[in-house]
């Protein structure tokens, strides 16, 4: 076990007692924190599930199979039949309302719906006290609802391929979480996901996908309490439909918006969505960045899929793209519309003209990996944890909402969230985005209840361990040259110091202990936001007073990237002294910049970054590694 892994296993195992009860002040020890409970003295026993409502079954039998994997021996069996869990069907106000009532002698969990019922099943998978294969839950009583309805993650499955075992575990986080809905980017110009039989040749055989298991994801999902979203991004990003059917969709994007063929092509493809993802009352037609369709062609393209859809029961999603119309061009006001970026029709204009809203802003929603760079842009966990539903901001420091965000007037007619996972590759999913996902989940579902990051912190690391078992998978950890690895340098002074920035130090993954873990790879840095207005302020801890001379502070360095920032140094942490820059050109052709100066009494070292230029946003601090040393 690596220094990291202990690390790790050192924080969950100190907040392990919070697992599968009720913590100090009868505050409940789930993610999301739950609306109302009320605490009592006492566990009960339960080895078997009993349910008599038919349409329950499916999630009760996920419920079943998830405990079996934690580790409850033979649990749902029904050799000991005195003590059950029992499910029950009544009406409830909320969609998504639930109660969990439990003694000594019995435990009665009700819900309105399937989908309620699952978000009562993923509170029990929390909750449980597992010992020696038999399950335990806390006497209490639980009433829950979300504060929002619409909480959705989007995985891009129209560059990198995402294979069923992973879509599989991204349910069961969201089942985990509470996420009410799974978003499939299916479609883009890189790579068609979606196994069409009406067009057989648009499926990539890379993508990994067939029918079948598209239809077993859909019964998996809905066992779990997630709605899939199926979305065929269109009428731009359709490279692919326009390469191999250019007799139905057209030559150009103007043409797919416009072509009767085309539309009748869309039906075909709508029709097979619909007839495997059953349960979704949403379709997303895209939408977005058709750069040369014009306004009126764009909207009256979305309101005819709007239009069909509608007669199938169904409601269209589109991105935020053309500006809001008029007359006859303007968009259907049932048509809800995701707000992305707050350009060209910003979030409180759709308020006014009458559309709900899905806040899917690029801070702090956006996870990107840069296709196909493998280069990264994503907010820290406690910039996700606090956001606010009113508010639409940008990472890119060009952009007008990232120095001043657009605020709604009103959260009315704003329904939730979508967290994108946009251009990533598979094996990158989970570590990324999980954390993320858990936070802004968590302020989705109960805003009041979740007002510290901190506590939000300790029940998330104690349940983490809890949600590996489920996926059997251990989320990455950060990488860390052991000591007296020959490769590391055995005279850099801050070899695994104490590193603190200024902000974003609760960065999963690459987070800010990478500046001092011994590795100097590229891509093994620290994930600095936002560095600008203001720079970034990493200051790094030697410990104690030592003679220094010499820093080396390693970049990310992509072609002509550069790190713009000053070097300083201090020892008492209150008065620091420049003792160095890097500008353009500082690195030359290498990926460091060495900074020597007299030597002098040193214990902190600050980096006041102004963010890596030249690749991405320079809003991002991409430092990789900082070593200090006395000659």
């Amino acid at each position: 076990m690596n220094i990291a892994e202990r690390g790790r296993a050192v924080l969950a195992g100190a907040f392990l007692t919070g697992v599968g009860g009720l913590g100090a002040a009868g505050v409940a020890q789930v993610v999301p924190q739950v609306r109302a409970h009320q605490q009592e003295e006492g566990v009960y026993h339960a080895d078997h599930l009993r349910c008599d409502v038919a349409e329950f079954a499916p999630q009760v039998a996920a419920l079943r199979d998830a405990m079996q994997r934690l580790g409850a021996v033979g649990f749902g069996g029904v050799a000991s039949p005195s003590a059950p869990i029992v499910f029950e069907r009544a009406s409830f106000g909320g969609a998504e309302q639930y109660k969990v009532v439990t003694t000594d002698k019995a435990m009665t969990v009700t819900a309105g719906s399937p989908r309620a019922l699952a978000r009562a099943t993923a509170t029990l998978l929390q909750l449980a006290r597992l010992e020696q294969g038999q399950a335990a839950w806390p006497v209490g009583r639980i009433d829950d609802q979300p504060d929002l309805p619409f909480r959705c993650f989007m995985v891009d499955m129209g560059r990198n391929p995402h294979s069923p075992k992973v879509l599989r575990q991204i349910v069961e986080a969201c089942w985990f979480y509470k996420v009410s809905y799974l978003q499939l980017h299916l479609t883009d110009d890189q790579l068609f996901s979606w196994p069409s039989r009406a067009f057989p040749k648009l499926l990539d055989e890379r993508s990994g996908w067939t029918w079948d298991a598209f239809v077993e994801l859909e019964a998996y999902s809905q066992a779990r309490g997630v709605t899939i979203i199926p979305e065929i991004d269109v009428p731009a990003h359709s490279t692919i439909l326009r390469q191999r059917y250019p007799e139905v969709f057209g030559k150009n994007p103007t043409e797919l918006a416009t072509l009767p063929t085309a539309q009748r092509g869309m039906e075909q493809l709508l029709d097979e969505l619909m007839s495997v993802f059953q349960a979704t009352p949403f379709l997303h037609v895209g939408g977005d960045e058709a750069y040369g369709v014009p306004g009126d062609a764009q909207r009256d393209f979305i309101n005819r899929q709007h239009r069909y859809l509608k007669t199938k029961g169904r409601r269209a999603i589109v991105w935020e793209g053309p500006a809001l119309g008029k007359a006859e061009h303007k968009v259907d006001t049932d048509v809800l519309h995701m707000n992305w970026r707050t350009i060209n029709f910003p979030a409180q204009q759709m308020i006014d003209a009458g559309y709900e809203v899905v806040n899917a802003a690029w801070d702090p929603m956006y996870i990107v990996d840069h296709y196909p760079k493998t280069m990264f842009t994503a907010v820290s966990v406690r910039r996700c944890y606090e956001w606010d539903l009113r508010k639409f901001a940008h990472v890119n420091h060009g952009v007008p909402t990232f120095a001043k965000p657009h605020m709604t007037k009103t959260d009315k007619r704003i329904v939730g969230f979508c967290m994108p996972w946009w251009e990533g590759r598979e094996q990158n999913v989970l570590g990324l985005c999980v954390p993320r996902l858990a936070a802004v989940a968590s302020a989705a579902w109960n805003r009041a209840g979740e007002n510290s990051f901190f506590r939000f912190e300790k029940r998330q690391a104690a349940l983490l361990p809890r949600l590996e078992q489920l996926l059997g998978q251990t989320l990455p950890v950060m990488p860390v040259l052991q000591p007296g690895d020959p490769n590391s340098e055995r005279h850099n002074l801050a070899f695994l110091a104490k590193v603190t920035p200024s902000r974003g130090a609760s960065q999963p993954v690459f987070g800010p202990q990478r500046l001092t873990n011994g590795l100097t790879d590229r891509f093994d840095h620290f994930l600095g936001y936002p560095t600008q207005p203001d720079a970034l302020e990493i200051v790094v801890d030697l410990g104690l007073e030592q003679d220094v001379a010499r820093v080396v502070v390693h970049e990310t360095s992509v072609g002509g990237s550069h790190e713009i920032y000053e070097l300083m140094v201090s020892a008492d942490g209150r008065s620091y002294e420049q003792v160095g820059a890097a500008k353009k050109g500082s690195r030359g052709e290498q990926s460091f910049v060495t900074h020597a100066f007299v030597s002098r009494k040193v214990r902190y070292v600050k980096v006041a970054t102004h963010g890596c230029h030249g690749l991405t946003f320079p809003s991002f601090s991409r430092l990789c590694e900082i070593e200090v040393f006395a000659q």
